[in-house]
Formats: structure tokens, sequence, C-alpha cells
């Protein structure tokens, strides 16, 4: 049974910490002090315990990019052992456009595990989820931080309208694997996810919707004989139009490809946040290529102190970046028409995914 983690990793050291002071002044004194520690270090474990059972526990924390919103997560140590529990990507169209990544991962564990902080500061919106993940297709509720946009968790309901009822909510969250902070998850858990994330069934489509699985999610090999730069320069025979849309929709925009282009699957700390997925993939189009269908739609918001994103006012779908240094150019997620693709800010890669051998750059920062 899990003991619910009230104190946190603090309260834990400072237990610590008075354990260890005690042995070591037993070291240098009296039988007297030896009788005493005896007796008194099974309430401070009991107490160690009451906060967390650091012991039988495995403690992850999840927070959002501005650090509002922080998620305690407290796993059994069996868990790494119990195939019931499992982590899972879902491809479904609606997930990956809420996303707006080529899939989410996700960890299903019940609610009591998780410890929420500032819960005021989430937003919840209303979607689908066609994965059929447990033979499961219902609405599902998606929580965001209000003030970043960052991507939680979320969880599955039959009530459309958004109105919580015991009736109507899973005993489940489904965890989004992307903002959790990658230096609290032990090196057994990295292990135990790969290996699920890598079997099949754990990596669930839609059959209505075969269309809607990202392409370019298996990556392409680059061209090693024509350097990026070079590419941009050459024009295409016959434009291309592409389009893209956030999840709920009001965000749809048009993109005319005239020149080669790239993707790049970028890993770092803010990508995954902000999307809730182990990474995001950037298309760059020239701005005049560019077109917003309904502008009033999204909302440019500075997320770094070198760039900007445009994210939907509604489903907070994050929908493109813009560089302060690269003015004529616009970074919009996810694509297709591929001359390149390339993976960005590996140094940043988290310890439960593994880079696929596909033949392509492994960059350790952004190019």
């Amino acid at each position: 049974m899990i003991m619910q983690r009230e104190g946190g990793i603090m309260k834990l050291c400072i237990y610590q910490f008075i354990i260890f002071l005690l042995e070591s002044i037993i070291k240098s004194s009296t039988p007297l002090l030896c009788t005493i520690m005896t007796n008194y270090r099974p309430s401070l474990e009991s107490s160690l315990h009451a906060t967390g059972n650091f012991e039988s526990s495995i403690l992850l924390q999840s927070e959002c990019h501005c650090g509002k919103v922080v998620m305690d997560i407290s796993l059994p140590r069996e868990y790494s052992s119990d195939e019931s529990v499992k982590v899972w990507n879902c491809h479904c169209c609606s997930c990956r456009k809420y996303h707006t990544a080529a899939y989410v991962s996700n960890l299903q564990i019940p609610k009591d595990w998780v410890s929420i902080s500032n819960q005021g500061m989430i937003g919840k919106y209303i979607s689908s989820c066609s994965s059929k993940y447990n033979n499961v297709n219902k609405v599902i509720e998606r929580w965001y931080c209000t003030e970043c946009s960052s991507k939680l968790l979320s969880v599955y309901t039959t009530n459309a309208s958004g109105i919580e009822s015991a009736q109507e909510q899973s005993n489940d969250y489904l965890i989004n694997l992307g903002p959790i902070n990658s230096d609290t998850i032990p090196q057994t858990q990295s292990h135990l996810w790969k290996q699920q994330l890598k079997q099949i069934e754990n990596n669930l489509h839609s059959s209505e919707e075969p269309s809607c699985s990202c392409r370019w999610a298996g990556v392409l090999p680059s061209n090693t004989e024509m350097s990026y730069s070079a590419r941009r320069k050459m024009q295409m025979s016959t434009a291309t139009m592409w389009s893209g849309s956030c999840e709920c929709g009001a965000c749809k925009y048009e993109i005319t490809l005239t020149r080669l282009t790239q993707l790049q699957h970028c890993y770092c700390n803010l990508c995954r946040k902000l999307s809730g997925s182990p990474y995001s993939t950037w298309l760059p189009v020239d701005k005049r290529q560019f077109r917003w269908n309904q502008p009033n739609s999204v909302t440019l918001v500075r997320t770094t102190p070198f760039g900007q994103r445009h994210i939907c006012k509604k489903c907070r779908g994050v929908m493109t970046i813009v560089y302060d240094e690269q003015p004529n150019l616009i970074w919009p997620e996810m694509g297709s028409l591929l001359s390149r693709v390339c993976h960005i800010c590996c140094r940043n890669l988290p310890p439960w995914i593994e880079l696929p051998e596909d033949g392509t750059e492994k960059l350790p920062d952004a190019c």
C-alpha cells in the first residue's frame, strides 16, 4: 500500500539527517545513549513512512514550465514488476492535435498515488480519445497550467459538459510523461518504460482514423550529401499546399512550401513540458508562405528570452515558435513533405525514451 506523500523530499532529508546525527553521537557515547537510540529509531522511521515511505515507494515529480503547478507521484516499489501498470503512447488524432506532437506518452496510475499543488492554476479542456485503451472510448478531460499552458495529465470521463462527478470520473490519472523531471526517475523505471513503449500493444491507434497517425514520426534518413542551408536555397518544381490545426479547430493555418525544408524533433525540457509529450517536432518555413486562417484565435506568448510561441486561446495547443534572431521564419509544430529529419537537444533526452536507430542526425543542441 502506498503512503501518501505529505512532507515532500525536504522533510525526508530532515528526518534522515536526524537519524544520521544520533547514530554519530552513539559511536562516541555511553551505552545509555545506545539504548535511547535503539528505542527512538523506530519512531523516527515511522514518521518517515507517514510522510512518504521512502523505503517502499518511488517518488517522482512533475511540474509545469512556470513552476506553479507541481505533482508529486508515489509509485510502489513492486510497480517495477507489476505488468498491470504500464506506460503507453496514444497516436489518435485528438491526442496528437491537443498535444501538437506526434503522440503523447502516458502513465496510468490511481489518483491517490498523486498529490497536486496549486490546483487553482489548473485549466481543464474537454475533448475525446479514440485509442480504445482497455476498451475505453470516452470523453477525456485534459489538464493544463493556466499560466504557461504546460500539458500535465488527462482523466477519462463520460460527462461531455465537463461537470465532474464521482460516478463519471475515472479512478485513474493519465500522467503525461513529458513534464516529469528526469532527475527524479530511477534507472530501473526508465528501463521499464523503455521496454513497455517499444511494445506494439502499448502504441495505440484508432482503427477509424488510420490516417491520423503521423507518418513523419518514424523519421527518414537525412541527405548527408547536401547541407540544410544549401537545400533551403533550392526551389521545388511545384509549390505544395499544406494545412494544420489545433485540437479544437479554432487555430487553422496554411503553408505554401516552395523550398526544400526539414523537420526537427526537439527533446528540450520546455518542449516536453508545454506539449506533455516525449518531444516536439518543428518545421521551419518562410513567414510569407505561412498564413493563419483565423489570426484572432491565437496569442503570441514569450516563452524564452530568445523566442515566442503562438498558443491557441481555447484549447492551449502550442502551434508555432518564432525566434527573435529569425524574423523571416516561423516554425509550426508537426509537418510533412520531408527532405531532412534530425533529432535536436538530445542532451536533454529523458531517460525513459530510447532514440531509434533511424540513420538520422542526433545533435546535442539546436541547429
